[in-house]
């Protein structure tokens, strides 16, 4: 027997189509967050103190979002050729950056012509934490605290030299602003990272420097080195007996800050999201104890208060900056 269709069963089954065929879009945009790996770009060199945090996160994290998370190392430029990949990924919270002091406090300040607007392309997500930095000398300098050395620097007639990890970086910075601070006169040598740096300080090429105090610490526990002062808000466990710069009256407590940031524009909830599982990852005792080994001290913030801090941090270093007329452009 022939079967026949009607024109309104023909129309109803177009609308049926057409009604299924647009569900698809929008059940892929519903999907729940996330549902495809995390892309975390660290701007600094893999194996570094930074890269080695993130990596050693990325197992819990994956745990709490339920995806895997791909870490990328895209070193360079004060950590800007790693930044500015994240600034021009889509904001939908499936790529994400390791930032640092360096690379958005610093570098936007340093360079003529940043590639990025530090404070308008991304959106702060959750603190890891502060790096504590330390006024070392060699441990036969005549200096035994930071007041004997500031006043060594007032009393001398050509400028003391110290060393930091290179031009433009946390390091120097700090020093300028104790420079502003105690109104003395230093002489900055620059050094292409951490460990030519300590190299230089342990043969005495420069008279004193700066230096995380990860870093530092090994050569004092040698007796090879000595730190005279910290860059921290409170006492360091293991550092007890060591002042801190705002106790001698130098209110520097502003070690470099890490954290994670993302594109701007990345939906609110995806960053709430995101920065409780940073948060809960932190207070995870294998992380905890990566960030005492690093000497590393943490703040807890939700991701309002930390792009408030953020913003700060942006107007405090590079006010010592633009006083201390510091830049990277010739």
């Amino acid at each position: 027997m022939k079967r026949f269709v009607t024109r309104r069963a023909v129309l109803a089954g177009l609308a049926a189509s057409a009604a299924a065929s647009g569900l698809r879009p929008a059940l892929a945009q519903t999907a729940p967050y996330p549902s495809r790996p995390i892309k975390i770009i660290v701007p600094w060199t893999a194996g570094g103190g930074g890269d080695a945090l993130v990596r050693a996160m990325t197992p819990s994290l994956a745990r709490r979002l339920g995806q895997p998370l791909i870490v990328e190392n895209r070193p360079g430029a004060i950590g800007t050729i790693g930044s500015v990949a994240a600034a021009r990924s889509p904001a939908d919270g499936y790529t994400i950056v390791y930032g640092t002091a360096d690379s958005h406090s610093i570098a936007p300040h340093v360079l003529k012509t940043p590639p990025y607007d530090a404070r308008k392309d991304f959106v702060a997500i959750a603190p890891i934490g502060f790096t504590p930095l330390a006024v070392v000398v060699h441990a036969s300098h005549p200096a035994t605290t930071l007041a004997q050395l500031l006043q060594m620097a007032k009393d001398a007639k050509e400028p003391l030299s110290y060393g930091s990890w290179g031009q433009g970086s946390s390091g120097q910075i700090v020093v300028e602003a104790l420079k502003q601070k105690t109104k003395i006169n230093l002489l900055h040598i620059p050094y292409n990272g951490t460990a030519p740096l300590i190299q230089a300080q342990l043969a005495n090429q420069v008279n004193c420097s700066i230096a995380p105090v990860l870093v530092a610490d090994p050569y004092v526990q040698a007796g090879s080195l000595r730190i005279l002062a910290i860059t921290a808000r409170e006492r360091l466990p293991g550092f007890a007996d060591v002042p801190l710069l705002k106790e001698l009256g130098i209110e520097i407590d502003m070690g470099p800050w890490l954290g994670f940031l993302a594109p701007a524009g990345t939906p609110a909830d995806i960053v709430d999201r995101l920065n409780a599982a940073i948060t809960a990852t932190i207070a995870e005792a294998q992380v905890t104890e990566v960030m005492r080994k690093m000497a590393m001290v943490n703040d807890r913030m939700g991701p309002s208060a930390y792009q408030q801090f953020v913003n700060g941090e942006f107007e405090r270093w590079g006010a010592y900056i633009r006083t201390a007329k510091i830049s990277l452009d010739p």
